[in-house]
């Protein structure tokens, strides 16, 4: 260990080692806003992954010299959290997760069309680069291949339903009405007026050339291997744990989604409590508006009242954009000071994405090139129910993830691993570098009961809508863990789900096949959720009267995504500084 370290050489080290990642990973550079990398896609190879783990080695060593006493605060912080993702990294590349590098959630079929449209294209140098790109797509899906056949190899395959879906998804990623409708070929659907008309003839022409006679055969031969080879060797039971030291595995990707230490046994219990707490709330409220006394029967009672209240998706959307524009956003200087100016755009999904939940949230870039983006969900308007956006505008917009994302943006005081969040490639936890997940969907969660306190509840049935997404995050606490640690079959997690969640059984369906392809992952929303109430409690009772709830949730969010120990630090040097001596 060197006497002394600057400011200076930890940040320096910082630095490089995120610039590695960029380069490592072209499509985290995309999603991030770095353009430098456009025209390649992540080498996902078995000796690529064996480099990038050489790589952190040498850095970790590196981070370990560094003698950060004389370091201020915020680089000391910062020290220990570069230490805590390597460290992680390491850990979780025990643990063969590269070797599923597909299902129905994620994979190259669903993410070439986000990359493609995340990147840039102001100039000519753009749209070659996406012509690059475009032609390097065939050898990126051709490598998944690969990668599956090791997997067999090793024994390391998805279960069933993690996979079933995927061929008939390829199907449609490459099916549309016409090949100028495609996503892929979404940059020739905008206007470029810095380019030559010549010059964008000649580019599409190249980019349709390329789709028809590489990218679109490349997608059938893996859609081909899927069907006739890999189907046959998928894994016969649902948990994780049933792979080659399957517990040890769970439990690493418990650490990774938690960022602290609870056993499955832990995380389950807390997850029985916290269902029986919530269900005696909602059965309360459904008791007011007589709804019933079966989670059934108050699903039927609450769909029946409010099916048919859209009568169009772009009636979805106005009512969402008169939630979050109208009626929270005027509420926010209530909770929350010094406000970052970044406004936030509300767009429908793209039809790839009808799956996908009733709505989620697109980080934007610092530059401004793209905007901190909430996407809703309106492709299944037979499952659109007014009593649900409140909780969900709160949890993806402000004061959730928008808020979230655009105080990291503006963080410009920390290094930059502290300001992106990986929000990409699930499949990989827990060998990735730290999502901080329970941070992050811990605040989503949180900001939804931040919505009593700002007013925006309305009725019983908004109410009914913030405890049905909380009880659905309790849930998983069960289901993940029966699923994973205790032997649950999927069924035995579906009936849990629909005794206690007041969801559509279909969608209960696809949330037991996400838990059973993530394993861990959707603990962290209400892992994450508790401790944050709990240190602001703590904070409210040792500071009295001195408590600042606005200064309180500038502290939580001015730190960026960190593991929970290390929030709980952070909490504990805001209470110091803000102790009034003798009290």
């Amino acid at each position: 260990m060197t006497s002394t370290t600057s400011d200076e050489q930890v940040l320096g080290l910082c630095k490089e080692i995120w610039e590695w990642r960029l380069k490592e990973s072209p499509e985290l550079a995309t999603f991030c806003g770095f353009y430098q990398f456009d025209h390649l896609w992540d080498d996902i190879s078995v000796d690529a992954y064996t480099k990038r783990e050489e790589c952190v080695h040498a850095f970790l060593e590196r981070a370990s010299l560094l003698n950060v006493k004389s370091c201020s605060k915020s680089v000391g912080l910062s020290h220990a959290l570069l230490l805590h993702d390597l460290k992680l990294y390491l850990k979780g590349s025990l643990f063969k997760s590269l070797l599923m590098p597909i299902n129905y959630l994620e994979g190259i079929h669903v993410d070439c069309n986000q990359t493609i449209s995340f990147m840039k294209f102001d100039s000519e140098k753009d749209f070659e680069k996406y012509i690059l790109r475009l032609k390097a797509l065939p050898s990126r899906v051709l490598q998944i291949i690969d990668i599956l056949r090791q997997g067999i190899k090793d024994n390391i395959v998805p279960f069933s339903c993690s996979m079933q879906r995927v061929p008939e998804q390829i199907d449609t990623m490459m099916k549309t009405s016409s090949l100028d409708e495609h996503d892929l070929l979404l940059p020739f659907r905008e206007n470029h007026p810095n380019i030559p008309k010549d010059k964008m003839t000649s580019f599409q022409r190249t980019a349709k050339d390329v789709m028809i006679s590489d990218v679109f055969p490349a997608f059938e031969k893996l859609k081909m291997f899927l069907n006739e080879e890999y189907s046959k060797a998928w894994r016969s039971e649902e948990g994780i744990s049933s792979l080659k030291d399957g517990s040890a595995w769970y439990q690493q990707c418990l650490n990774f989604h938690l960022s602290c230490n609870m056993t499955p046994e832990e995380v389950h219990n807390i997850g029985l409590k916290e269902v029986a707490r919530i269900r005696s709330c909602i059965l309360q409220l459904a008791q007011k508006e007589d709804l019933g006394q079966t989670f059934p029967e108050i699903w039927t009672a609450l769909t029946k009242r409010q099916k048919g209240f859209f009568k169009s998706q772009d009636e979805v959307l106005s009512f969402v954009k008169d939630l979050c524009y109208n009626k929270i956003k005027p509420k926010i200087s209530q909770l929350f000071k010094d406000l970052p100016d970044i406004e936030m755009k509300i767009e429908p999904a793209p039809l790839y994405m009808k799956d996908a939940p009733a709505g989620y949230y697109l980080n934007g870039t610092p530059d401004g090139s793209r905007d901190g983006t909430f996407r809703v969900n309106v492709h299944r308007l037979d499952e659109c129910f007014p009593f649900e956006y409140p909780a969900l505008c709160l949890h993806e917009g402000e004061p959730g993830h928008h808020l979230q994302g655009i105080y990291s943006l503006a963080a410009t005081h920390l290094p930059e691993f502290r300001r992106y969040c990986e929000d990409s490639k699930y499949y990989l936890s827990p060998m990735k570098f730290s999502f901080n997940t329970a941070y992050v969907e811990g605040w989503g969660l949180y900001s939804e009961a931040l919505g009593e306190e700002l007013g925006v509840y309305e009725s019983n049935l908004d109410l009914l809508g913030r405890y049905a997404f909380e009880i659905f995050r309790a849930c998983r606490l069960v289901v993940d863990t029966g699923l994973h640690a205790f032997g649950w079959y999927k069924d035995k997690a579906l009936q849990f789900m629909l005794d206690n969640c007041l969801s559509p059984p279909g969608e209960l369906k696809n949330e037991v096949e996400r838990y059973i392809t993530w394993p861990g992952q959707a603990c962290a929303y209400k892992i994450g959720e508790m401790k944050i109430w709990e240190l602001r409690k703590k904070a409210e009772k040792e500071l009295g009267t001195a408590f600042d709830i606005r200064e309180f949730h500038h502290c939580i969010l001015d730190c960026g995504a960190v593991p929970l120990d290390v929030l709980a630090d952070v909490v504990d040097q805001f209470i110091q500084d803000n102790t009034i001596p003798g009290n």
